[in-house]
């Protein structure tokens, strides 16, 4: 236990300087005797003429006691303070000794402390015990190369599984049908067999990832192992299917327990200003995967008039932003990036940002969603978008009176690597995606003199976007662009779902594709994915429950059961 210097009357900090004075006079009979001895190596300073210790580093955390204290005052006191950093439970192991430096003994001790962990789960442990193991299993795991957490994920996930001899037992001792009759007596040996099969079902590695949860930064650690769980499954051998089996059922069990603890009713939806702290607008700026921020002047336009950020938050892991939505407020559906983007006159509908700028109210009518990240990968398959934009609806509602629209300005990802093959085909003379007077048009403004170097050519210059300096050649390319990329967004399908993700992410919420926008979002991103079209996704919020239903019902009668 640290004591509170209980020798010195006054402690001084001047500049970030410790100064000590006025020590209390010591019995000389009791420190003959060896008591508190240590206070006479320091001579008595007056405040006039108090010596200063070498200045203090800063630390998260520093405790000092009576006996950290006992050096002569012309010593360098630099090693009498010993700094205690904060103790996080994850980032290093409690207790243990140093960990060896090759990856095949850290993985070693990994399944060592899980062993150890999970062979206290039926027994009387304390639970302070187990927290101890699982410490050290975490903090080994994230020492790993990427090989031995592969091992070690397979580990997990085949040797905490259910077994499949009490499962079977179990199946054999199910009541039979005589007992299936409507008294008490069957009913509650129908349930009590129901439960221990349940029990049985849940395989260990359920255990394990409980426990986790349960230590601090435990639910970030889980997330983070899911990713690397799913990047497993996705490297390993189509051959491995034992492994794989495994692995996807591990999956499963973090996906339940992650859906769970993420439930909306247990998420914070937050909005981010200028005003908000350095370390959230950091992460505001490395998240955004949609339209990259330049710069701090571009973060600070994107927060500031006429503009919304909103994010959710979870409890578990404070000041990280799950969901990140960025929003644009006007008086029309914007049919372009340029003006969201891009920096124009202070105090209009269309943007602005400055100390003069103040929005006008009641010019707002409209609210455009141009952007939404998921920040957390291993969060994949829990629904926290459409949670996120339906409270955005909600708290935008009370904030502007007259707002009536809503929809999204979306880019449309994979319609060029879509594009690529049909116009392949097309080259080949398998199929036809220009009209004979496009095509004469394209031959002339390419200098080309066959339909089959009319695409090699616009293949090519699609790879590069050269082709966006040639007003000509994007006026052609306009009309036939739009009917191929709407093709695209309505008829492509996969597995009866729209083969295009964000039109599947918005359709399924209830929204109807509204508008197709011709170089929407000339960005190489833009260019590049999707030949600078964008799509809006109109919420029109009376509907959303129909569309959403009409949705949901055309694609099950198109999956086949």
């Amino acid at each position: 236990m640290y004591k509170r210097f209980p020798s010195f009357r006054r402690i001084f900090l001047n500049n970030g300087r410790l100064f000590l004075a006025e020590p209390i006079t010591v019995n000389k009979a009791a420190a003959s005797d060896g008591k508190d001895a240590h206070f006479h190596t320091f001579n008595r300073m007056s405040t006039d003429s108090k010596k200063p210790c070498p200045t203090l580093p800063i630390r998260r955390g520093l405790f000092l006691n009576s006996l950290q204290l006992s050096v002569d005052p012309s010593s360098d006191l630099s090693e009498a303070f010993t700094p205690t950093p904060l103790y996080s439970p994850i980032s290093s192991p409690p207790s243990s000794p140093s960990p060896p430096e090759s990856p095949s003994g850290l993985l070693q001790l990994a399944k060592n402390a899980l062993e150890n962990g999970y062979s206290k789960r039926a027994t009387k442990a304390s639970n302070l015990l187990i927290d101890e193991d699982m410490k050290k299993m975490c903090y080994f795991f994230s020492q790993l190369g990427n090989e031995e957490r592969t091992d070690f994920l397979v580990h997990i996930a085949t040797s905490l599984t259910p077994n499949h001899e009490i499962i079977s037992q179990l199946i054999k001792e199910q009541p039979k049908d005589e007992v299936l009759v409507n008294t008490s007596d069957s009913e509650a040996q129908i349930i009590r067999w129901e439960d221990r099969l349940r029990q049985a079902l849940i395989p260990p590695h359920y255990w394990v990832s409980s426990q986790i949860s349960r230590l601090s930064g435990g639910v970030k650690f889980l997330v983070d192992l899911r990713l690397y769980l799913l990047e497993t499954i996705f490297t390993l051998s189509s051959e491995e299917t034992k492994q794989i089996a495994a692995l996807k059922s591990f999956d499963r069990t973090l996906r339940d327990l992650l859906s769970v603890w993420f439930t909306v009713g247990l998420l914070n939806l937050e909005r981010i200003t200028w005003d908000s702290s350095c370390s959230m607008l950091e992460k505001i700026s490395e998240y955004e995967a949609v339209h990259p921020v330049r710069n701090w002047a571009d973060l600070k336009r994107r927060v500031g008039p006429y503009r919304r950020c909103f994010v959710f938050t979870h409890s578990c892991m404070p000041k990280e932003p799950l969901v990140v939505l960025h929003t644009f407020l006007t008086n029309e559906i914007s049919s372009s990036m340029a003006p969201i983007i891009q920096a124009s006159r202070a105090g209009s509908p269309d943007g602005g940002i400055g100390d003069t700028s103040i929005e006008d109210h009641s010019t707002i009518n409209t609210a455009i969603f141009y952007s939404i990240t998921s920040t957390q990968k291993g969060l994949q398959g829990i629904e926290l978008g459409n949670y996120l934009i339906k409270k955005v609806v909600q708290e935008l509602k009370s904030e502007f009176s007259g707002l009536t629209q809503f929809s999204s300005l979306s880019p449309i990802p994979g319609f060029v690597k879509w594009l690529n093959p049909i116009m392949a085909r097309a080259q080949r003379g398998e199929s036809k995606i220009f009209y004979e007077d496009e095509i004469k048009m394209l031959k002339t403004q390419l200098g080309v003199s066959s339909d089959s170097l009319v695409y090699d050519r616009l293949r090519k210059m699609f790879s590069n976007n050269s082709w966006k300096d040639n007003e000509l050649l994007v006026n052609t390319l306009e009309a036939p662009l739009m009917r191929l990329c709407a093709f695209y967004l309505f008829k492509e399908k996969r597995r009866s779902y729209t083969l295009n993700s964000v039109a599947n992410f918005h359709l399924k919420n209830g929204a109807v594709m509204w508008r197709i926008n011709w170089m929407a979002d000339r960005s190489v991103r833009g260019l590049g994915n999707s030949c600078g079209i964008m799509v809006n996704y109109r919420y029109i919020y009376i509907y959303v429950c129909m569309y959403v239903n009409t949705f949901q019902r055309h694609t099950d009668e198109l999956i086949p059961h």
